[in-house]
Formats: structure tokens, C-alpha cells, sequence
């Protein structure tokens, strides 16, 4: 790696030479002369060095002497050379290197995007690192990037930035190079793709480890607000925003994880709004794990206005022993009322049936529910009792017959004559 020699701003070590930039800023010999591409590298190392001049605007950074012209960079194989036109270090600000390059409009933006991928051709070179610290290593492993050692203080992933600055037309115009230029140039600043396929979803971040960072400005803008103005358009990155802040990689790991955890505080503020709907309403606990679990052989999913597992078995409990204790009650009073008339047991049927009544049955019942039903699907019609004789009638004036079925019997003869009736 080699590079070239420093000479002053400008061309020809000649810009120090008059006034606090020399004839290089101020001086109409360079106009004359049909340097205008110099006289615009001038304007642009002016305007870092004395800030906007707009009210209110940011204040320069740096001096002179922070600047090289006139740098040529040697790339691997020494037939091809990076010149950037200047070198601007200042690590008081975080950057402790940035190349640019001025654009007058007058090349292609194929031509000039086409010198980004020379820049990090050479940043991409490594020599071998000398540290003491790093001999055990092997000789693959102790090498560095150059440029770490000629520029250190480096704390960002990716090569050291490049800034383009545009001018010698209009704003619509600029802004349609800048972004020529960008499009043309996306395989140099735009980084590696990543994503963490266990986070379930589409989104990811970039890698710039091998990505040049480039900003990009008009003159116009950089003259009136300064470099520390929101002037910078950082490639890949909305808006415009001061130095310092255009030069943060965009949608980095930081910022991904930042959104990942967003999402994860959003998924667990759902579920718990969906456990806080899941409430037992009758202990009024609340789960904090999953919904469903499986108890044995049972799958017990909890759903809002429902019960926990421990509740739900005490209920299901409960209910059972009310179930049977009414089922005994039931057979108890039905065991006390009349038989059936037809198979003259219970008139509740017979226990444990799938038939059996599981409350008192009422007092116009005649049948079982196993022989009404046998009657049903006989079509025998309607069960009617057999009228009282003359002589039960003149007994039942005299003493209650024995007859469990009487007042019944009486109450069918009044709504049924004989000559409707069919026993």
C-alpha cells in the first residue's frame, strides 16, 4: 500500500499562500485559469472549516490543517490509484477519516458511482499486523486493514466513509444525481442482509463490515448550514441528517433488536391482556402460562369466563354428588307414590336406566318411562284407567278405596265417557 505525497488545499501546495485560505478560496486567478473543479474542492474545505453561513446556522470543525489534497492511494497490484480530492481527519468529532469527492456535474453518475467500489477495493486491503501481543496468532490471523492503523480510533463496523458533494446545477436537478448515483452505486454501501430465522418473521438487518459508508450533500447546502447542519443524506437512510448522525450504519443489529423487542412486548402485552380475560370466576386466578395443558388423558383448555382446572374438577365434583343426591330423592319420593299401572314397579323406572327419572315424577303419571315409551312405539294411544263400577262407587261414599289409582280413575271417567274410550 502506498500513498501519495500531502500537498496544501487545493492544487499545488499554493492555497496557503494569502489570507486565512489562501488565493485558492479567495483568489480570481483559479477562475481565470479554468480551475473550477479545484475552486469548488476550495469552497468545500472552506465552508467544513468556517460552518454555515445562514443565521443560526452550525459553526465549522477542524482547520486547515485537518485537510490533504493531492493524495493518491496505490491499489493492490500498482497499476490503479484512488485520489480522492480531499482527506479530511477529525477525530475530536468521531471521524477520525473521511474522503471526498466534489462533483461538478460534468461526469456521468455512472462515472462517478463507478468510483466507489475502487474505494473499497482499498479499504479492503489487510497487512500484517506487528503487535507482540497478537504472535501466537497465525500468520493468516495477524493481519489488519491498514487504514486502522493510518486513521485509528475507528468505532463503527464497515470502511472508512466517503462523502460526495454535488453541485453545477439546480436542486430537482442534485437530487436526481444524488440519487443516480446511490442506485448505481448499492453493491458498495448497502451491506449484507441478516436475519435470525427463530424470531419468526420477515425482518432482519445489515452487516457492514465490508460496506463503505457514503453521504452525500449539495454545496449549496454544505455553504449555508456547515457540515454539523442536517445537510447529509447517508445512502440507504431517509432523510437528512448532521454528520455525525448520517455516518450511524442504518438499520443495524441495534436497531433490529430494538424492533424485535418491540414486537416481543407487544405479543406478551397481548397475552396478557389474553390471560387477563382467561380469569377463573370462582377463585379469580389467573394463569401465566399457556392455556391449554393436558391432565392424564384430558386436554383442559381455558377459555374466557371459564374456570381453572383445580375449579373446574370441584365444580364437575360438586355437581355429580348434587346429580346423585337428587337422583335419590328422586327415587325416594317416586318409590311412594303409585306403581305402574302396567308393569307395577317404580314409577320412576328402573335404576340405574337410561329412562330412569331423576326428579319426582308428577302426579298424573301412570306409566314408568320404559312402559310409555313400549306404548309409544306400539301406537297404542294414550293410557285411560278403567271407570269405577257402581259398587266401587257406592264403597268409596262409605271409607277411601284401597286403590292407588282411584282419584285417578274417577278423573278419567269424567273426561273420558265410555263410548271414547279404549282401554
Amino acid at each position: 500500500m502506498a500513498a501519495g505525497g500531502q500537498g496544501g488545499v487545493g492544487c499545488g501546495g499554493r492555497c496557503a499562500r494569502d489570507g486565512p485560505f489562501g488565493d485558492g478560496f479567495n483568489g480570481p486567478g483559479a477562475g481565470r485559469s479554468g480551475a473550477r473543479h479545484a475552486m469548488a474542492v476550495n469552497e468545500t474545505i472552506a465552508a467544513f472549516v468556517l460552518g454555515g453561513s445562514v443565521p443560526g446556522a452550525a459553526g465549522g470543525v477542524g482547520t486547515v490543517r485537518s485537510w490533504s489534497t493531492e493524495t493518491e492511494f496505490v491499489l493492490p497490484g500498482g497499476r490503479r490509484k484512488v485520489r480522492p480530492d480531499g482527506v479530511w481527519q477529525a477525530p475530536e468529532i468521531g471521524v477520525p477519516v473521511l474522503m471526498v469527492e466534489v462533483d461538478r456535474s460534468t461526469m456521468a453518475p455512472a462515472a462517478v458511482a463507478a468510483k466507489f467500489p475502487r474505494y473499497r477495493e482499498l479499504f479492503r486491503t489487510r497487512v500484517r499486523d506487528n503487535d507482540p501481543a497478537r504472535s501466537h496468532h497465525e500468520p493468516a490471523d495477524r493481519t489488519v486493514h491498514w487504514w486502522r492503523r493510518t486513521w485509528p480510533g475507528h468505532s463503527r463496523p464497515g470502511y472508512p466513509p466517503v462523502a460526495l458533494v454535488v453541485t453545477g446545477a439546480g436542486p430537482v436537478a442534485l437530487a436526481g444525481r444524488q440519487q443516480a448515483v446511490a442506485d448505481l452505486s448499492g453493491d458498495c454501501w448497502c451491506g449484507r442482509w441478516c436475519r435470525e430465522v427463530r424470531d419468526c418473521n420477515d425482518d432482519g438487518w445489515r452487516e457492514y463490515d465490508d460496506a463503505l459508508p457514503i453521504i452525500a450533500t449539495t454545496l449549496q447546502l454544505l455553504a449555508g448550514h456547515g457540515p454539523m447542519g442536517p445537510i447529509w443524506w447517508r445512502f440507504g437512510r431517509p432523510g437528512r441528517h448532521s454528520l455525525t448522525e448520517a455516518l450511524e450504519n442504518p438499520n443495524n443489529r441495534a436497531a433490529y433488536d430494538l424492533r424485535q423487542a418491540a414486537r416481543e412486548d407487544e405479543q406478551q402485552r397481548v397475552r396478557q391482556e389474553l390471560m387477563d380475560t382467561l380469569v377463573c370466576i370462582d377463585c379469580g386466578d389467573i394463569p401465566e402460562e399457556e392455556t391449554t395443558w393436558v391432565y392424564g388423558s384430558r386436554q383442559w383448555t381455558r377459555r374466557p369466563g371459564g374456570r381453572c382446572w383445580t375449579c373446574h374438577q370441584d365444580r364437575e365434583e360438586r355437581l355429580e354428588r348434587e346429580a346423585e343426591e337428587q337422583l335419590e330423592a328422586a327415587r325416594a319420593a317416586n318409590a311412594a307414590l303409585r306403581p305402574c299401572w302396567t308393569c307395577r314397579g317404580s314409577i320412576g323406572g328402573k335404576e340405574g336406566s337410561k329412562l330412569e327419572l331423576r326428579e319426582k315424577a308428577r302426579p298424573d303419571r301412570l306409566e314408568c318411562p320404559g312402559c310409555e315409551q313400549a306404548r309409544a312405539a306400539k301406537d297404542l294411544g294414550p293410557l285411560m284407567l278403567p271407570a269405577p263400577t257402581k259398587r266401587e262407587l257406592v264403597a268409596a261414599l262409605v271409607s277411601t278405596p284401597d286403590d292407588p289409582w282411584w282419584e285417578v280413575r274417577v278423573l278419567h271417567a269424567k273426561l273420558y265417557p265410555a263410548r271414547y274410550r279404549r282401554v
